[in-house]
């Protein structure tokens, strides 16, 4: 069950029976006005904050999910699961809009905040940065030795903090530029001695 409260009291608003298995994940809309949750169960669901009221599940997870997370602007959420797979589901519908793999289970998804990337954290000890629109995977961050637990953006979107089963915590620059130029561009200049 989740359990919705109130901070200043530590009452109980709501408790939400909809999982049948534990809830691995919570996210608040960035409007406030609902709740996603991930669970065991496979199922992902939407809750009305007011109320506790169920308003979607979502069923495009084959096992237990692990992570959930909404888009800045609320109409899309990213989901994380065991099954290795990430999901973006349409809120208001329920579709998928698309789907993107690691080769193990995905632990962590995060939007950046201007919901054009997405980082997602894998037990395969990745950290993929997606372009939203195309799926495209802008780059591959591997300076983790074991599973990645958790991805988080900085608010201007220029960093992300990640964390592993390595006992680390790494804060890494995001590039504007396409990162296998900026790879090129540092390579080149090793290469020619113009930089050591």
């Amino acid at each position: 069950a989740e359990y919705m409260g109130d901070v200043a009291t530590g009452a109980v608003l709501h408790t939400m029976t909809h999982h049948t298995r534990c809830v691995r994940s919570v996210a608040f809309a960035p409007d406030g006005r609902t709740l996603a949750t991930g669970s065991r169960d496979r199922t992902v669901c939407v809750v009305d904050v007011a109320t506790g009221a169920l308003l979607q599940t979502f069923r495009h997870h084959t096992h237990r999910v692990t992570s959930v997370a909404f888009a800045p602007d609320g109409r899309t959420l990213a989901t994380g699961g065991v099954d290795k797979t990430v999901c973006l589901v349409d809120v208001g519908t329920g579709a998928l809009l698309k789907t993107f793999k690691h080769t193990r289970e995905v632990t962590s998804v995060a939007f950046a905040p201007d919901g054009r990337t997405l980082a997602t954290g894998s037990a395969d000890t990745t950290v993929h940065v997606v372009d939203v629109a195309t799926g495209a995977v802008l780059d591959t961050l591997t300076h983790h030795t074991q599973g990645v637990l958790a991805v988080a953006f900085s608010p201007d979107g220029r960093a992300l903090a990640t964390g592993s089963y390595d006992n680390t915590a790494c804060i890494v620059g995001v590039a504007k530029e396409p990162p296998s130029l900026k790879r090129f561009a540092a390579e080149w200049l090793v290469k020619h001695g113009v930089v050591e």
